[in-house]
């Protein structure tokens, strides 16, 4: 019976931790991230595409936050990497999105923000009168309203790590919850891979998976029809 009780226990919380497992890093209101960096590993197909960082209002278009970025592993046309240009040499800004080359940006924390490396970082600002994101949305499921675009050409070898610091500076409120992702899009304009970097607001309830319930059933009934047979036996 106890054995019996740790073995459930110790598969529904393995089980329970790796569902509940994400990506997306959850803000307080007016909220950042702290510079942190993102890694992707390329299968064995490789990659040719580009690469696209997107920074969001949801809701409403006001107090827009930014998202920034740096110390790009590859892009950049291969000499901007990490914006030590100056400028978005190599980058490009999707329709009216809006982004500039900073030393130095302050948070709502007053936290300020300098390069993870060299002199430069880009600053991504979800401006009002930025591009549309309704296409992208965050962990809540809160489409996007504008917000700025940036991509960069990029091509990756089978198996070649692609990285990049970035920050996310969340300067609304819940529930406008603004949010940042990352995502690849192939050389057809098609997004084959799309990841959340973070967002304003709390982590949404994870329902467990019918596989676990199932699961979980069945250890029950175990349990019960041992109960029964230990009962018979005496």
């Amino acid at each position: 019976m106890k054995k019996m009780l740790i073995i459930i226990g110790t598969v529904l919380l393995v089980l329970g931790f790796n569902y509940a497992a994400s990506a997306w890093v959850y803000l307080p209101d007016q909220g950042d991230t702290g510079w942190r960096t993102y890694s992707y590993t390329v299968g064995s197909a490789g990659f040719a595409g580009s690469a696209g960082f997107v920074v969001s209002n949801v809701v409403d278009n006001n107090a827009y936050s930014e998202l920034l970025l740096d110390n790009l592993s590859l892009g950049g046309g291969g000499t901007n990497k990490g914006f030590e240009l100056g400028n978005l040499t190599g980058y490009n800004l999707v329709g009216s999105s809006f982004a500039n080359v900073s030393n130095s940006v302050t948070a709502y924390s007053y936290t300020t923000y300098t390069p993870t490396v060299g002199y430069s970082f880009a600053d991504l600002q979800g401006l009002s009168n930025g591009v549309t994101t309704s296409q992208f949305s965050n962990a809540t499921g809160q489409a996007g309203t504008v917000g700025s675009i940036l991509e960069t050409a990029l091509t990756l070898t089978p198996g070649t790590t692609f990285s990049f610091d970035w920050a996310f500076l969340g300067s609304d409120f819940s529930p406008w919850n603004d949010f940042a992702l990352f995502y690849l899009k192939d050389q057809s304009g098609n997004i084959v891979f799309l990841e959340g970097l973070a967002q304003i607001g709390s982590a949404p309830a994870v329902p467990l998976p019918s596989t676990l319930l199932l699961l979980g059933s069945g250890l029950c009934g175990l349990l019960g029809l041992g109960r029964r047979v230990k009962r018979r036996v005496g």
